[in-house]
C-alpha cells in the first residue's frame, strides 16, 4: 500500500489498512504471520518533512530458539517516523548525527510506502531470542533428541576435545 502525497488533501491524511493472507511478503524465513496485520495512522506534511504517526497489531509465528516448536507472538505498537527528501537532507549540512536525527528516514517525496512501515515495525517487535516456554529444555546436544518430549539417557558433560588443554591448567 502506498500513500500518495500529492493526493493529500491539506497537507494531512488519515489511512489505515489490514492486511489479506500473503499480501505482504516478509523476506524472513524465521518469521510467519499467524493473523493479518493491521495498521493506522495519520500523515502531515510540512515544507520539508511528512510525518507519518500510527499504530501497528499482528501475530506473528515464530521458532523457538531452543525446540523449534512454534510460538504465537502478538506484536503492537505506535510509531512515529519522519521523512525527508535526499536533496533536503544533503541540504542540512550536518557533520554529526544528533539523536532526534536517528528516526528519519529518506524518501523521493512522492508516496510513503505503508508496506515498508509494517514490515519494519514487525521486524522490530519479534525478540532477538524466543523461547517457548521458561523450562524449555531443548535438544539433547548429544543425540538431539527434543527433552521437552522424553529424557534421553545420554552423557552431556563430554568435552569438546578443542577445549581438553584447558582442562590440565592450574590457578
Amino acid at each position: 500500500m502506498r500513500v500518495e502525497l500529492a493526493k493529500l488533501e491539506h497537507k494531512a491524511g488519515n489511512f489505515a489498512h489490514e492486511y489479506s493472507a500473503g499480501e505482504l511478503v516478509l523476506e524472513e524465513d524465521r518469521i510467519a504471520l499467524a493473523r493479518a496485520p493491521r495498521i493506522s495512522g495519520h500523515i502531515t506534511r510540512a515544507e520539508h518533512k511528512v510525518v507519518v504517526e500510527g499504530e501497528f497489531a499482528a501475530v506473528a509465528e515464530v521458532e523457538c530458539d531452543r525446540c523449534l516448536q512454534p510460538v504465537e507472538l502478538p506484536i503492537g505498537s505506535d510509531f512515529r517516523l519522519e521523512y525527508i527528501t535526499a536533496e533536503t537532507y544533503l541540504s542540512l549540512e550536518t557533520v554529526e548525527l544528533a539523536e532526534e536525527d536517528l528516526g528519519l528516514s529518506i524518501f523521493d517525496g512522492e508516496f510513503i510506502d505503508v508496506d515498508e512501515i509494517v514490515r519494519e515495525q514487525l521486524l522490530l517487535g519479534i525478540p532477538t531470542q524466543l523461547i517457548c516456554r521458561e523450562n524449555c529444555k531443548g535438544f539433547c546436544p548429544v543425540c538431539g533428541a527434543d527433552r521437552n518430549a522424553a529424557d534421553c539417557n545420554c552423557d552431556a558433560t563430554e568435552i569438546d576435545p578443542r577445549w581438553s588443554g584447558l582442562r590440565d591448567l592450574q590457578f
